[in-house]
């Protein structure tokens, strides 16, 4: 059974991928674990309670589970509040019909198919020192890597090739306002749409179970990432140049404002539309994971891309 055929006080036993696991404790001082579980089709949010210490040893952040409790009505929404939970066997994952692959999502696109526009991209800056600065950083990371990471550890693009995905969706969507806006540098749109999150690759420990990394935790993406282009600007000879200079601003504003993370907010065109894409692609990426699973005519669970706003479905055929 999966999470919809269950309604609230039922109990249950489901097959989850756990993702964003944390550790809190209750008013008393009590450990509890919070996260969520992934049924291969839907999401829910989970809490175990009564924590001991063999439960806190086998919990992390992607793997799959066989999880006991009861459903709770929490503010209108489904919580599965679990009191037995053991790691799942492959004999567990036969009898749901499901294979592990299943419980790790993956972006809507095939990875080959999104190889193929990156490079297609990529290959379109005609700048010699951007063209060379982003081929050589990507050579140097290893498209592999690239291509397989998640964009976040759960609030957008949280799955295999988010980070090219997301990377993939702003540089479409930036080909509509380049057409219409000619008067933006299309060079420094692609190569700061390509790097924007480059530093992901340090801060995040890769697709399965992702976790902060020490230096993601201590500096985060933008700083990464901006170390990344100026390290390798420096090698190529080209850190005093306009192009060099130019980039590291897209990068270090493309989070918009500094409350939401930037060291500096856009002061460049190009740097405005490379925030506006990110902040667009990142919520909208958040909604589409959410809204298809709300029913018309109700609200979504809260979502933590919108400071955990619930978002209604209108019941429109």
């Amino acid at each position: 059974m999966k999470i919809k055929d269950y309604k609230p006080l039922d109990k249950a036993t489901l097959v989850l991928k756990f993702s964003d696991l944390s550790i809190k404790k209750t008013t008393s001082g009590q450990d509890y674990a919070s996260f969520l579980g992934f049924d291969g089709v839907s999401m829910i949010e989970a809490k175990i309670w009564a924590l001991n210490e063999d439960t806190k040893a086998i919990l992390k952040s992607g793997e799959i589970y066989v999880a006991s409790g009861m459903m709770k009505d929490y503010q209108g929404k489904m919580q599965f509040n679990i009191s037995e939970i053991r790691l799942a066997t492959d004999d567990d994952l036969y009898d749901e019909g499901m294979s592990r692959d299943d419980y790790y999502e993956r972006a809507k696109l095939d990875v080959n198919v999104l190889a193929e526009a990156l490079n297609h991209y990529a290959n379109s800056i005609s700048n010699p020192i951007l063209k060379e600065l982003v081929t050589s950083i990507l050579k140097e990371i290893g498209p592999e890597n690239y291509l397989n990471y998640p964009a976040a550890l759960s609030m957008h693009h949280n799955y295999y090739s988010g980070l090219a995905y997301h990377v993939y969706s702003m540089l479409t969507l930036s080909d509509a306002y380049l057409d219409l806006y000619p008067f933006l540098n299309r060079d420094l749109i692609y190569s700061g749409i390509i790097l924007h999150d480059i530093g992901k690759l340090k801060e995040l420990s890769g697709p399965k179970g992702t976790e902060y990394t020490k230096v993601g935790n201590l500096l985060g993406h933008i700083s990464i990432g901006a170390n990344m282009i100026y390290a390798k600007a420096k090698e190529l000879g080209y850190e005093e140049t306009d192009e060099v200079i130019s980039l590291l601003h897209i990068v270090l504003s493309h989070h918009g404002v500094n409350e939401y993370g930037s060291p500096k907010e856009p002061q460049m065109a190009e740097a405005v539309l490379v925030y506006l894409l990110d902040f667009s692609d990142s919520r909208m990426a958040a909604l589409e994971k959410e809204i298809p699973q709300t029913k018309e005519g109700e609200f979504s669970n809260q979502i933590g891309a919108f400071d955990r706003k619930n978002f209604y479905k209108p019941d429109i055929k």
